[in-house]
């Protein structure tokens, strides 16, 4: 499945400490989540919730667009 292989981003601290991923790096991240929650919507008929991630995916796509 899409996103399935999605992996924190780097600047992350997998620890919880004081380190934040990069925005744009978040970005990138959160869109590779959305786009397999977004086909397990549409393969679950769930047309609402997957328009909701569309939605939450393109926002995700241009904050990532407007850092390159």
């Amino acid at each position: 499945m899409a996103g399935s292989n999605a992996q924190p981003p780097e600047s992350a601290d997998q620890l919880g400490g004081a380190s934040a991923p990069k925005r744009q790096e978040a970005a990138e991240y959160i869109a590779s989540l959305l786009e397999g929650l977004r086909l397990v919507a549409h393969r679950a008929q769930l047309p609402f919730l997957g328009y909701l991630i569309g939605v939450a995916l393109e926002e995700a796509k241009d904050e990532k667009s407007e850092r390159d």
